[in-house]
């Protein structure tokens, strides 16, 4: 079938009369549809974005110190999509050291506040497969995408983060 070719008519119930046609790829846009598009405005649609979940957000902000908050805001930027690990948009895992130079501490200082969110399971430090630590976000916190894969769904499904949600097992 061509890209043009019509697929099928729009025909009047009561007359039979055919008052056009849809082609392949054509879209109907409803009344309601057409009224939502010209009274909202897309913004920024092609800048990145962080999902954020409000359930716990309140408990969140009451357990963290201020360095805490500031590192999980710093470290958001490069959350990965679907796999909740900090990358570069390069693929490359973000270090200690890199976090440490770009936000001006030491990599002690920086340590002890990761660590400190790791306790809050906030996050994890995992050792990977080329003997790198990679820190991993809790997407029952915050996550890019609808999904995620089962490991990461296996690292969190017991913290403190996914029982606020009321968490439901995966088959």
């Amino acid at each position: 079938m061509g890209v043009n070719e019509s697929v099928s008519d729009i025909v009047v119930r009561e007359t039979g009369e055919v008052t056009g046609t849809l082609n392949e790829g054509d879209r109907i846009l409803r009344k309601r549809s057409a009224e939502y598009l010209e009274n909202n405005i897309e913004i920024l649609p092609d800048a990145p974005y962080v999902k954020t979940f409000v359930r716990p957000m309140s408990m969140l902000s009451e357990s963290l110190s201020g360095p805490e908050s500031f590192m999980v805001y710093y470290l958001l930027q490069y959350l990965g999509y679907e796999s909740g690990i900090l990358m570069h948009p390069n693929g490359q895992i973000v270090t200690r050291g890199y976090i440490a130079e770009e936000i001006g501490q030491s990599e002690r200082q920086v340590d002890r506040t990761v660590d400190k969110l790791r306790e809050k399971q906030v996050l994890k430090k995992v050792l990977g497969a080329k003997r790198e630590v990679s820190i991993i976000m809790n997407p029952w916190l915050f996550m890019k995408g609808k999904r995620i894969n089962k490991t990461l769904y296996g690292l969190f499904k017991s913290s403190r983060w996914a029982k606020v949600h009321e968490l439901k097992p995966i088959k």
